[in-house]
């Protein structure tokens, strides 16, 4: 006997039933694996423990970085993973959203990390003592944002716990490492390990052959010539240095930028250690246009040439910027920055 049109229905109704509860559990993962976090952000797998609340206050150096969108300790709160799904960009900034993160972050590193550079799509830092271990990781999301993961281990004072801890550990410094394994900087020429020691605690990108980083909330960038001849001679000795020198480089400038008010104009700079003995070095001041740009000179022994490096600033459109005192300001600045440069090349290769 065929069966009746109500005993069809229910067939039908139980065989639809059957297919969305076999699909069901395809789509519930694939939902899950959306939300979960990276892995270098899987803190159950890499610290082998169930997250728990953490009792101690979080950084305040890290209040900047805004609301991490996790922050987990186990351990008895001796480790810690604060992860940023997506990290702010600071409105106004001159440098890369990832570029400051990254200084944000290796503030609290014991260590100073090399320069973000805008190449990267991804770094990370590991570093620490006996007492406290960290490990950082800053990379580009598929969805074009910035995320970052920070670890902290205040290792144990027991053996046996200790051992148990650094086993994973290792996990998580390996994790944070492998996003940072294909990132390299470009070989430092000496100018560039000067520009790194004097801008250690600012926030700074290398972007081609152009260098930026923020100074007293403003904005500079550096640009690198090769090293070549001075249009006039300049000594190496500072005991070589004559008036009459400057001055004959002071014209041949103010030639070369007709437009130029001269803030400094083209001086020898004092050694970074009153009455030490130094090779020359030179720098000038102008105001051209909406920038005020700096320059240095420095010559290399017996005349193989001069390295020089200028930095420049913008004063912006409004007109308060360019007030006479805005303007020495800003000159005051570079001047230092530059002083500062000066002196880094001293430490390192003199």
């Amino acid at each position: 006997m065929m069966p009746g049109p109500s005993l069809a229905l229910l067939a039908g109704a139980l065989a639809l039933g059957a297919a969305s509860a076999s699909a069901a559990p395809k789509t519930r993962p694939a939902a899950a694996r959306k939300d979960a976090p990276p892995a270098v952000a899987d803190f159950d797998k890499l610290s082998g423990a169930h997250p728990r609340a953490c009792e101690a206050s979080a950084d305040a150096r890290l209040a900047a970085m805004g609301e991490p969108s996790r922050r987990q300790c186990a351990w008895s709160g001796r480790i810690e993973m604060q992860y940023w799904r997506t990290i702010p960009a600071p409105t106004g900034a001159c440098l890369p959203p990832a570029a400051i993160a990254w200084h944000r972050l290796a503030t609290t590193a014991q260590t100073k990390p090399a320069p973000w550079n805008a190449a990267w799509t991804g770094n990370a830092l590991v570093s620490g003592n006996d007492a406290l271990q960290q490990a950082l990781a800053l990379w580009h999301a598929e969805d074009g944002s910035w995320s970052a993961v920070l670890w902290r281990w205040l290792p144990s004072s027991k053996p046996d716990t200790r051992a148990w801890e650094q086993d994973h550990w290792k996990d998580v410094v390996a994790s944070a490492q492998a996003i940072g394994a294909a990132s390299r900087q470009p070989a430092a020429s000496p100018l560039l390990q000067a520009w790194v020691d004097a801008t250690a605690s600012k926030p700074r990108v290398l972007d081609g052959d152009n260098w930026r980083w923020v100074a007293q909330h403003t904005c500079l960038t550096m640009q690198t010539a090769s090293i070549s001849q001075a249009q006039l001679h300049l000594p190496y000795s500072r005991d070589d240095a004559r008036l009459e020198q400057r001055s004959a480089m002071q014209v041949q400038l103010a030639r070369r930028f007709p437009n130029a008010e001269w803030l400094q104009p083209f001086t020898l700079l004092e050694p970074a250690t009153p009455g030490k003995r130094s090779s020359a070095k030179f720098i000038a001041v102008w105001k051209e246009g909406t920038s005020v740009k700096g320059q240095l000179w420095i010559p290399l022994r017996e005349d193989s040439g001069v390295v020089r490096a200028r930095i420049g600033s913008e004063l912006g459109p409004a007109p308060a910027v360019h007030s006479d005192d805005a303007v020495k300001q800003r000159a005051d600045l570079v001047e230092h920055e530059l002083t500062a440069l000066a002196n880094a090349w001293e430490a390192r290769h003199e």
